[in-house]
This record gives C-alpha cells, sequence and structure tokens, in this order.
C-alpha cells in the first residue's frame, strides 16, 4: 500500500506518543491524598455500604487499601487521572489508576471517587484491551462496584465540647530562597500547619519568577494549586503541578539550578507547552520532568480547541480530509483518503510506536468508533486504517461539537468537529457517496 504525501513532512511536526503509557497527559503519580479535597470520603466502602462483605475499600489520606477474596492490598502508590473527565470538568468526581504496573503501564482498574457526582459512591472499572482479563482480586473488586460508605465510618467524627477542636496555630509559609532549597525539600506550597513554603509570592526565588515570566506568572499560579512537594535531584530541584481536574491541559513544572541560581519553567496552556528557560540556556531537565515532558503536549501542539477541518490537495490523487489533534501530547493529525476504491484512515506520529496493536478510540460524547490501525512506514510513525464498515466517517458527518480521542484506551487530546463534512465531501467523494 503507497503511503500518501502529507500536507507538511510529517516527521518534524508530530508529537510524541507512548502506547505503553495509560491515563495519558493527565496522570499524576501521587503518594498521599492529602489536598485532594476528598477528606469527607475518608472510611469504609463495600456493596450497599454493608462492611460485613467480602469485598471492602478504605480510603485514608495515606491512600486505598482493597480487600477480596480473603486478601488485602494496599495502594499507596496510584496515578491520579487528573483529565480524564475532560479539561474543562469541574465537579467532585476524580478517577484514579489505583494499581499501576509501572511508570509506563498503570493498571487494567479505573476507579472513580464520588462516582456520577454522587459522594460516598466509588466505581471500579475494568480498563481491557480485547482478550485481556482480571486477575481474580481485581474482578471481584469490579464485579462488587459500586461501593458506598458503610454507616459510621467516615473517618474524622466532630468535635464534642468536653473535647473542643484544637485551634489552628497561624503561621506563615517560609519563602524560598537559594539557600534554604535544601531543607525545603518534601515540603507543600502554603502548608497549613505553617510548616510549608512560599514558592509563589515572596522571596528570592518568586522575584526570580516574576522577572522570567512577567504577566504569565498569574497563570502559573494557577497551573500550580494542586502541587507536588519540592524534591530535589543533585542541585536541581523542582515542583510540578496542574490547576484542578486539568492535568495535561493546564499544568506546569518550575525547575531550580541552585548552583547556577537560574530558573526554568514549563507552562501547558490549553494543551500548548511554553518554556521559559534561564538566559544561559535551557537546563537539563531530571527524570521525572522528563517523563512529564514525554507524556504530555508538546511545545508545538495545537492548542485547546484545535482548528477546522481542511482539504489538502495531493499531486496525482484526489485530496484529503485532514484536521489537527489538540492537546495531544502524542498524536498529530488525522486524514481521511480514498485509496482507490477504498475509504482509509492516516494517523501521523513522532515518535515510533512500540505496540504491536494499536487501536484509536473515537469518543463521540459516550458513543465510542474504535478503529484498529497498522504500522504504515519503517519508522512506526506513520499508520493506516481502512474505514470500510466502520463508523466513524457517519459520526463525523453527524456530529457537531468535538470528539475526544483514545489510543488502546489511553486518552490523547481531542478534535474539533468543525468543517468535517464538507471536508469529507470533497476528499473522499471517489470512494463513498456522501
Amino acid at each position: 500500500m503507497p503511503i500518501l504525501s502529507i500536507k507538511r513532512p510529517f516527521f518534524p511536526m508530530l508529537s510524541a506518543i507512548i502506547f505503553a503509557l495509560p491515563g495519558s497527559a493527565g496522570a499524576v503519580t501521587l503518594t498521599t491524598l492529602k489536598g485532594m479535597g476528598l477528606e469527607g470520603g475518608y472510611g469504609s466502602y463495600a456493596p450497599r455500604g454493608d462492611c460485613s462483605q467480602g469485598v471492602r475499600l478504605t480510603i485514608s489520606e495515606s491512600g486505598f487499601t482493597f480487600s477480596a477474596l480473603g486478601q488485602s492490598v494496599r495502594s499507596n502508590r496510584f496515578e491520579y487521572a487528573a483529565s480524564y473527565l475532560g479539561p474543562t470538568y469541574e465537579g467532585i468526581s476524580a478517577v484514579f489508576f489505583p494499581f499501576p504496573v509501572s511508570d509506563y503501564d498503570f493498571g487494567r482498574v479505573v476507579m472513580t471517587v464520588n462516582d456520577d457526582e454522587k459522594r460516598g459512591v466509588v466505581r471500579l472499572e475494568a480498563d481491557l484491551a480485547p482478550g485481556q482479563r482480571l486477575d481474580p482480586f481485581k474482578a471481584a473488586l469490579v464485579s462488587a462496584s459500586p461501593l458506598r460508605l458503610c454507616g459510621g465510618s467516615a473517618a474524622a467524627p466532630a468535635p464534642t465540647k468536653a473535647q473542643p477542636a484544637a485551634k489552628p496555630v497561624s503561621s506563615k509559609p517560609t519563602p524560598l530562597g537559594w539557600t534554604n532549597l535544601p531543607a525545603s525539600v518534601g515540603k507543600y506550597q502554603s502548608d497549613s500547619d505553617g510548616n510549608g513554603i512560599d514558592l509563589l509570592t515572596s522571596g528570592p526565588i518568586a522575584d526570580a519568577l516574576r522577572n522570567r515570566l512577567g504577566a504569565r506568572m498569574q497563570a502559573l499560579g494557577v497551573n500550580l494549586s494542586t502541587m507536588t512537594p519540592l524534591q530535589r535531584q543533585g542541585n536541581l530541584y523542582w515542583v510540578t503541578g496542574n490547576a484542578p481536574h486539568q492535568g495535561g491541559v493546564e499544568q506546569a513544572y518550575v525547575l531550580i539550578d541552585s548552583s547556577r541560581r537560574v530558573i526554568q519553567v514549563g507552562l501547558w496552556e490549553r494543551g500548548k507547552l511554553t518554556t521559559y528557560p534561564p538566559l544561559g540556556g535551557r537546563i537539563p531537565v531530571p527524570a521525572e520532568i522528563a517523563r512529564l515532558l514525554a507524556d504530555s503536549p508538546p511545545e508545538d501542539a495545537v492548542p485547546l480547541p484545535g482548528t477546522p477541518w481542511e482539504v489538502v490537495p495531493v499531486q496525482g490523487r484526489p485530496p484529503m480530509a485532514y484536521v489537527d489533534v489538540a492537546a495531544s501530547p502524542n498524536i498529530k493529525s488525522f486524514s481521511l483518503f480514498c485509496e482507490g476504491n477504498r475509504p482509509m484512515m492516516a494517523v501521523l506520529l513522532n515518535k515510533p510506536a512500540t505496540a504491536p496493536r494499536v487501536t484509536v478510540t473515537w469518543n463521540f460524547a459516550g458513543r465510542l468508533v474504535d478503529v484498529p490501525v497498522a504500522r504504515a512506514n519503517a519508522q512506526s510513525t506513520f499508520w493506516q486504517a481502512s474505514l470500510t464498515g466502520s463508523q466513524l466517517i457517519p459520526m463525523l458527518l453527524r456530529q457537531t461539537g468535538s470528539v475526544m480521542l483514545r489510543i488502546n484506551g489511553r486518552l490523547e487530546g481531542e478534535a474539533l468537529l468543525t468543517g468535517a463534512p464538507a471536508a469529507l465531501r470533497s476528499g473522499m467523494r471517489t470512494c463513498l457517496k456522501i
């Protein structure tokens, strides 16, 4: 099958794709639920809220503990799927991958706390590729779902008159400077107990950030609303974070080189990264930020909401219907075209895909269309699929708004549907009656 020429040379314009990474751009590794706003849901959960049942989940500040089939498994390192519910979500639900296998595989179970906007309800669902099965322990948890908060199991009883609540200690966080970085490792921004740090409003580091970012300083503060503690690797110190429920779209990192006394900021806005390096050149990033960069939309990503579909001429062939993907860490674009009398789809990547089988899922407001794609070049950066018998084109013709995208179940940004009918009627006219 010949490979079509593309609107622009495909190898420099494609965004990174890591098929082994579930959850996509929006996944953040956590070891505590502190600061997640879930304190009111701490306690034990079971089917119908009956904790005498065999399946039980306990939620506390330290994480999740699952019990089933006579086993108890504690998940104190888990993935928070920050953008799983979409970049504009502002509800009370929070989605987690509680059983990560590795840094590159978040496991096969998705857990939603406060499911369907209902406090005290937890739903566990299987996230399986075709042919996969859960192990018996996880299958028991999923089959017992949804779980409800058991009566009287809330973690913190209200104080009584005989035991009044202690008054909080009023203390200001410590301004972060070049000399107190080692002592500040592990501390959070503005901890309520007065033991936190001030990264953003006062002190030498905050001054350096304001000098570098100028008017974008406010955006940095918003995109660090949910922030990790200060971390260290040699002379490098850093924090990462995101706006509430908008990981992968509105997020940031701050990297500090204490030896050079310089800072570097990575700021994602509407799913597009802008890097603000020091004047002497970029700071080499530590492994954790390198993973964040690999999992998130790059500097050449298309920001949300994306761009309309286009008709792209192809020399010696019928034109293509083309759309850029917005806020995706991995996909740059799709092209739909006719190969003889067959409707086809092409996906452009900028990094070799290692998965032997790849399925692209188009999520039209809950109506899913799966399209298995096959490798179409030696570099594994260009994939194609036949759309014969697929519902993709009929859905593109009648849906409006935007479509969420996934690859092998992992979130991969979204594409506008504006202009799709006109572009498809022009680009697919030789192989379809539209």
